[in-house]
Order: C-alpha cells, then structure tokens, then sequence
C-alpha cells in the first residue's frame, strides 16, 4: 500500500511539474512571436511557386521568408486551392521552429452583372484554424478552430515542411549576390542552339532551340547543384566564374567545362 501510495505521489507531482513547464516554455512562445511581429525592418525574400510547389495549385501561390539580422524569423505561405486559400505562417526562434498557424480561407460568393454567382476570389473568411505550437523540435500544444474545407486536405507534418521552406529560403537569401548574377538567358558557346535560363532558383535547359527540362537548384559554397523534384540525382557544378557577361561551369563528375555567354 505504502508503495503504490508513493508511486502515485511521484506521477502527481511530475504531472503538475510538466504543466507548469509546458505553460512557461507556451508563455516564452508568445513573448517571442510578439518580438518577431514587433520587427519593423525586415528583409523579406521571396520563393516563386514553381520553386516551392512541385504541381502549380488552381489559383494562385506565395511564399515570403522574412529576415532579422541574417536570421529567417518568419515564413508567409499562401497557396490558392480552388475553393479556398490556404493560407500558412510558420515562425523560428534562433532558428527552430517555434509556431504554426494554419488556416482554410473559403472565398466569397458575389453577383456579377448577370445575376450569376462567382466566386470573388479577392474576399475570403477563417472556416478552419489550427495552431501548434513547437519545443525543441517536438509540438507540444495545438488548438483548433472550426472545420476544415471539405475536398481539402488537412496538412500536419509543419516541422518538416518548415524545415524545408527554411533551407530553401535560405539558400537563396545566403547566395543572394551569385543568384542575381545567375538570372537571365545563357548561350552555349559551344553549340549556340543550347542555352539556359535562370528564374529564381530555377534553372531550365533549352536543347536545338527547344526546352528540354526544368531543375531546381541550390548553392553550396560555390558548387551549384541541379536536381529534379522527386528525384535522388543531383548534378553538381562548381562555379568557376560568372559576371556580367560569362558563366563557367565544371562538372564535378566528368570535370567538363561549360562556358555560357549572357544574352538577355
């Protein structure tokens, strides 16, 4: 009996002991998302939907990471679904992911000069709303509001896709310099019906004058690396020049050289 009683009290004792951490660690939480929210210069840096999507959604798709002193405070995603926005924020605090909120944002119906019924994809309203809150790479509390969208599908695995937006963001925004020096239209010296064009991370691959193929990509202390979504290959260049006017590229495989002229 004396055992049993003194087991129960260890339990009690360490169930009060981890509401009181969990309501300090949530407390700590909202004091640094209202220091994020309270930021006035941020830098924010964008991601195009064709690099953070792989299938483009019916209506339109943003994302914007925006940055404090070198560091990713906040992600803003919005992804036009067609009944719905879906519309995401993800916040990090020395760079963990600290809160998500997530919400479905049905659009708003209105009269056209017909008398027909459309959809006014510039009106929307909070149908669904969840908020999880994150410690240390675990969620440890989550709220929900509301019901979801019907035909939509409720996302749960945020620390991995945050993690993941993060470190596309990243790359753009730590290799900024060499990705504004990439953008444009490149022509192959060697055969000048080959060219390739970067858009944002993007790079696509023109072959006889006609495009072959499009990759996403990523800098990794000078090497650029080429990868199509869903698949294990990568290809890896190191950047051997690139200005105004030529890019140089080896192959870190076949140690072939590449030398592209900019023409647009």
């Amino acid at each position: 009996m004396k055992k049993t009683l003194t087991t129960f009290l260890v339990l009690y004792f360490a169930n009060i002991s981890f509401g009181q951490d969990k309501e300090s660690i949530l407390s700590n939480i909202k004091d640094q998302m209202e220091i994020i929210d309270s930021y006035i210069e941020f830098e924010t840096f964008f991601l195009d939907p064709e690099e953070f999507l792989d299938k483009m959604p019916d209506n339109a798709a943003e994302l914007n990471g925006y940055y404090e002193h070198e560091r990713l405070k906040k992600i803003v995603r919005k992804v036009g679904m067609r009944a719905a926005d879906v519309l995401t924020t993800f916040y990090f605090w020395n760079d963990q992911l600290i809160y998500v909120n997530y919400k479905h944002n049905p659009y708003l119906s209105s009269t056209n000069s017909r008398g027909q019924k459309v959809m006014d994809y510039s009106k929307t309203f909070t149908k669904y709303e969840s908020k999880h809150f994150f410690n240390g790479g675990e969620e440890i509390d989550t709220k929900k509001i509301g019901t979801p969208v019907p035909g939509l599908t409720l996302e749960e695995d945020f620390l991995s896709y945050a993690n993941k937006m993060k470190a596309l963001l990243d790359n753009k925004f730590y290799n900024k310099e060499t990705y504004e020096a990439l953008q444009g239209r490149w022509l192959f010296i060697q055969n000048t019906d080959d060219y390739i064009i970067f858009e944002g991370t993007i790079r696509f691959n023109f072959y006889n004058g006609k495009f072959a193929n499009r990759l996403k990509t990523r800098i990794d202390e000078g090497v650029l690396e080429c990868f199509f979504p869903m698949d294990d290959r990568i290809y890896r260049y190191k950047i051997e020049n690139v200005d105004e006017n030529v890019l140089t590229l080896i192959d870190l495989f076949s140690k072939e050289e590449f030398v592209y002229a900019k023409v647009e």
